[in-house]
C-alpha cells in the first residue's frame, strides 16, 4: 500500500498547481453587477472574469456568521485573477491545487462565458460547487476551469464558499454569536448572486442548472432540500454526493467533543477565544476530528451542514414533500466510492467496528443481514464496499425515489476504472468522473490513460452534461444508448463504462437491508 501511494503521490504532484494561462486581452468584458461594473479578459475564445466578490468578507464581527451582501463599489472593478482561496483544513496526499493564498476572505465567484455572446445572449447557465470533504476545495481549482463549457456555449460560473470550523461546523449551541450552516449560506448566497447578475454576463437567470461532485454533490442536494434555495434553479446535477451528511444534533455534539478536546477550550467557558483566534490554530483540531471521530464512533459523518432553519430535513425528505419540485436532476455515484477514504483513513478498520457501529445506534438486529450483504468479500475490499452503499447508494436512491414524483429524474453510476486508480486498486474511485463531466482532463486520476479512450467517455457524459444543462434532457448527441427517466418501479440506472448500458435497479439488495438504518440521529 506504501508504494502505491508514493505512486499516487508522485502523479498528483505533476498535475497539481498549474499556474493560470495568460489573457489575450480584456476588449468587450465590461458587465455591470448590482454592487458595481466588473472587467475580465478573453483568452481561447472565451470571456473570464475570476474573483467577482458576491458576499461581504466574513472577517472580524462576521466570523462564524452567516453569509452577508457585499459593499457596492465605484468604478470598474478588475477581475483577472482569482480571488484568495478559503483558509484549508486538509490537504490529501499533502498537496495543494493552486498557489494562492488562503484567506478568511475568500467569498469570490468566476464566470466564462463564449467570446461571441452579448448581454442579450440569454445562454444556460451552469453553477459548479467543489467536493473537499467540507474541508478544502477553491474554485481555481484547474479540474474546474470553466472554458470547455463556454466553448459549448454555456455560462459556466464556479465559487468560493467557507470550509472546516469556518463554514461547517455548528457552534450555535454555546451561543448566539455563532450561526449555523455558514457554508450553506454561502452556496445559497451565489446563487442568489446568479440569478441577480448573471443577464449582465450573457446568462439566463430562469435556466440555471447547479451540479457538484463529493461535499459539491451533498451541496446540490442541500439546495434541493433548503427552502431558501427554492426557485434559484431548474435544474440539478449531484455527483457523488452524501445526502444522508444532514447531522443531527447528536451527532454534531460527538464531533464538537473531540474538536475542542483537541483544541483545548472549553466551550462552555470559553468559546469567545475561537472569535479572534488564528484561522490557522484550528487546523490541528479538525484533522484530528477526521481522522478520531470515525475511530471513537465508527459510521459517523465528518463535520458538515446540520438541521436548522437552511435544511430542516434530510434532503430525500424535503424532496418527498415537493421542496424542489419542477426541478429536473441527474443523481449518481461511482462504483467504487469507498476505496479513497480507506486510503485517507477515514472508514471502519473492521467488522468488529461495523457491528460497533450498528450496535451504538440501536440497530443491533441488522447485523446477520448486513454480514451476509458482504460475506463474498474480504478485507479491505469488504470496508469500503460498505462504505460506498451506506454513505453514497442508499441515500442517493431515496432521494431519487422522491425527486422523480416531482421533476424528471436520471440516475446514473460510473464504473469506468482508469488506469492508475486500476493499478492502485482503488478502481472507479471516488471523484474520477469530475474531469470527464466538465471535459477538463485535469484530474491525476487519468494521467496514464490512453487519450481515445478518455475523449470517448468525455463526449459520453459530459454530452450528457451538455445536453441536460441546454435542454433539460440528458439525451442527445454523444450519448448512446438512450437514457431513460428514473422511477421507483424500474428505477433505471445509465452505467458509463467501456461499453455504456443500462440497468434496472442495480442497487436493490443494498437498499433492502440498509435503508432504514439511521446513523447517529
Amino acid at each position: 500500500m506504501k508504494n502505491r501511494i508514493l505512486i499516487l503521490v508522485v502523479m498528483l504532484l505533476c498535475a497539481c498547481a498549474r499556474p493560470i494561462s495568460q489573457h489575450e486581452s480584456s476588449t468587450d468584458t465590461l458587465a455591470a453587477t448590482k454592487y458595481g461594473e466588473v472587467q475580465g479578459f478573453v483568452a481561447s475564445g472565451v470571456k473570464t472574469w475570476l474573483g467577482i466578490p458576491y458576499a461581504a468578507p466574513p472577517v472580524g464581527e462576521l466570523r462564524f456568521r452567516r453569509n452577508q451582501p457585499p459593499q457596492p463599489w465605484q468604478g470598474v472593478k478588475k477581475c483577472v485573477a482569482f480571488g484568495n482561496k478559503p483558509i484549508q483544513y486538509m490537504n490529501m496526499f499533502g498537496l495543494e491545487r493552486s498557489r494562492l493564498p488562503a484567506s478568511e476572505d475568500c467569498l469570490y465567484l468566476n464566470v466564462w462565458t463564449p467570446q461571441t455572446a452579448g448581454r442579450d445572449a440569454n445562454l444556460p447557465v451552469f453553477v459548479w460547487i467543489y467536493g473537499g470533504a467540507y474541508h478544502m476545495g477553491e474554485g481555481s481549482d484547474p479540474m474546474y476551469d470553466g472554458a470547455s463549457f463556454a466553448r459549448d456555449g454555456v455560462v459556466f460560473v464556479n465559487f468560493n464558499y467557507r470550509v472546516g470550523p469556518l463554514g461547517f461546523y455548528d457552534f450555535s449551541m454555546y451561543g448566539s454569536r455563532f450561526e449555523s450552516n455558514c457554508g450553506v449560506s454561502d452556496q445559497i448566497a451565489a446563487l442568489r448572486w446568479v440569478r441577480d447578475n448573471i443577464a449582465a454576463f450573457g446568462g439566463d437567470p430562469n435556466n440555471v442548472t447547479i451540479a457538484g461532485e463529493s461535499a459539491g454533490g451533498t451541496g446540490v442536494y442541500n439546495m434541493l432540500a433548503s427552502p431558501a434555495a427554492r426557485g434559484l434553479f431548474q435544474k440539478a446535477i449531484a455527483e457523488s454526493g452524501v445526502t444522508g451528511n444532514t447531522e443531527s444534533r447528536r451527532m454534531v455534539e460527538m464531533n464538537n467533543a473531540i474538536f475542542f478536546e483537541k483544541l483545548g477550550v472549553n466551550p462552555r467557558t470559553d468559546i469567545n477565544k475561537l472569535l479572534d483566534m488564528p484561522a490557522q490554530d484550528m487546523l490541528a483540531a479538525a484533522a484530528y476530528t477526521l481522522k478520531e471521530g470515525p475511530r471513537r464512533h465508527p459510521g459517523i459523518f465528518m463535520p458538515g451542514p446540520v438541521k436548522d432553519d437552511l435544511l430542516p430535513l434530510h434532503p430525500w425528505e424535503a424532496m418527498a414533500q415537493g421542496n424542489a419540485r419542477g426541478v429536473n436532476v441527474i443523481l449518481g455515484t461511482n462504483r467504487n466510492e469507498g476505496t479513497l477514504f480507506a486510503l485517507l483513513g477515514l472508514l471502519p478498520k473492521d467488522w468488529g467496528q461495523v457491528e460497533k457501529m450498528l450496535r451504538d445506534n440501536g440497530t443491533a438486529d441488522s447485523i446477520p443481514a448486513v454480514t451476509d450483504l458482504y460475506a463474498a468479500e474480504n478485507g479491505t475490499k469488504k470496508m469500503t464496499s460498505l462504505a460506498g452503499d451506506r454513505a453514497f447508494v442508499v441515500d442517493m436512491v431515496k432521494s431519487a425515489d422522491a425527486q422523480s414524483v416531482f421533476g424528471n429524474t436520471y440516475v446514473y453510476r460510473f464504473d469506468y476504472a482508469p488506469l492508475l486508480p486500476g493499478l492502485l486498486a482503488l478502481g472507479a474511485a471516488h471523484s474520477a468522473e469530475i474531469s470527464t463531466a466538465l471535459a477538463t482532463n485535469d484530474h491525476p486520476f487519468w494521467l496514464l490513460t490512453p487519450a481515445a479512450r478518455r475523449k470517448e467517455l468525455t463526449q459520453a457524459m459530459h454530452g450528457a452534461w451538455l445536453n441536460f444543462v441546454k435542454t433539460g434532457n440528458p439525451n442527445g448527441p454523444g450519448v448512446s444508448p438512450a437514457w431513460p427517466q428514473y422511477d421507483p418501479e424500474r428505477r433505471l440506472t445509465y452505467i458509463f463504462d467501456q461499453s455504456n448500458s443500462v440497468e434496472a435497479n442495480p442497487h436493490n439488495r443494498v437498499y433492502e437491508v440498509w435503508k432504514d438504518i439511521q446513523l447517529y440521529q
